[in-house]
């Protein structure tokens, strides 16, 4: 995926950029970066830089250091933000992260690889793990971690269990608060299955579990087992009463598919940014005439063809950067899960008619 900037060379005169929001770099005579930032008005930004000066201007005075300018119009916050981080990384790969480019969440992360997977708190990637998010804070993650440890019973302690090690001197073991698969009072195939219980919970898929439990509950009534069906019976109880306790859901990394819908220079044209996998995948502009054809082949291209990454980095800084837009929703921007393409360019259409829809309200009120 490519931004292609445009390149002005200065010549010690005001240069001349259009009044629209975008990303721009300023080198030096010798070929050196000195500014890269964002603005909502290219000229205003470089007028300040390159204009009149006078007692009252405080900005900074470049005319006698610069060599060249180069710039990209964006038409959206998203797209904006987007530029500038890639710009960022691309410069300064050591310490981008600390330019406040984008908002760092911490993510959930369960490692089914374990014999005995437990819950951590992440802020990487890697692949062949399942992580959750985005967490706006510690607390948030916390409240969550204990909800799902005393509902599944899952683990907390920070043993490496194999089976067949018990740790009497643990106060989880001593209260019964985890399924202790140390002592082998629960086996391997029983605790995934817990564990995937609990990522069901997370995701908010509680009915899928409760249809399980429940129908787990009527064969053992069936079958006389009466005391098994009252526990599975206190199980769900005991799912109602997380879930009433905390009503959050997160999204799972991996299956993070989105179609962002974006601002545009104009009512007739509409851009889209692809996001697979929690990545932003690409962006591409339509006319909203042919938008239905052009974005089914584009749906196709995006979300079913290999995915090449370099870096896992780049997974949890592009989930960072779209999660920013759902904790934080702006108006020029919509989030559409994909499920169905065939169905994805009606939803298109009908959420830009919304917002035509409440732009002409906003005129004639």
């Amino acid at each position: 995926m490519e931004f292609r900037f445009e390149t002005i060379e200065y010549d010690k005169t005001l240069p001349s950029l259009p009044k629209h929001s975008g990303v721009y770099k300023i080198f030096d005579i010798r070929g050196k970066l000195i500014v890269l930032d964002k603005t909502s008005n290219l000229f205003e930004r470089l007028e300040r830089y390159y204009g009149e000066r006078s007692e009252r201007v405080r900005d900074l005075d470049l005319r006698e250091i610069t060599g060249r300018i180069e710039y990209i119009r964006t038409d959206s916050t998203f797209e904006t933000l987007y530029v500038l981080y890639r710009e960022r990384k691309h410069y300064f790969p050591k310490t981008y992260r600390k330019m406040r480019t984008f908002r760092l969440f911490t993510l959930m992360k369960i490692n089914r690889k374990q014999r005995f997977p437990r819950i951590y708190a992440s802020r990487q990637v890697k692949t062949g793990v399942d992580y959750f998010g985005p967490f706006i804070s510690r607390g948030q993650f916390t409240r969550l971690k204990t909800t799902l440890e005393r509902t599944f019973k899952l683990r907390p302690c920070l043993y490496n269990i194999r089976g067949n090690d018990p740790h009497p001197d643990c106060l989880y073991f001593q209260m019964h608060t985890c399924s202790r698969p140390c002592n082998n009072d629960i086996d391997r195939s029983g605790y995934r299955e817990d564990v995937g219980e609990a990522i069901a919970f997370i995701e908010g898929r509680d009915a899928e579990v409760e249809r399980a439990l429940q129908q787990k509950m009527n064969d053992l009534a069936a079958e006389m087992k009466f005391e098994d069906a009252e526990l599975v019976r206190r199980r769900l109880d005991k799912l109602h009463r997380a879930r009433h306790e905390y009503k959050d859901t997160f999204f799972a990394v991996w299956n993070f598919n989105y179609l962002v819908v974006l601002g545009s220079d104009s009512v007739s044209r509409c851009r889209i940014a692809f996001i697979r996998r929690g990545c932003v995948a690409g962006f591409e502009q339509y006319e909203v005439e042919t938008l239905k054809e052009a974005l089914e082949t584009d749906l196709h291209r995006f979300f079913n063809t290999p995915i090449d990454r370099d870096s896992v980095d780049a997974i949890y800084d592009e989930f960072c950067r779209v999660a920013y837009f759902i904790i934080d929703p702006l108006q020029s921007v919509d989030l559409l899960p994909v499920h169905d393409f065939e169905d994805m360019p009606a939803q298109v259409l009908e959420r830009l008619q919304q917002r035509k829809r409440k732009r002409n309200k906003i005129q004639t009120s």
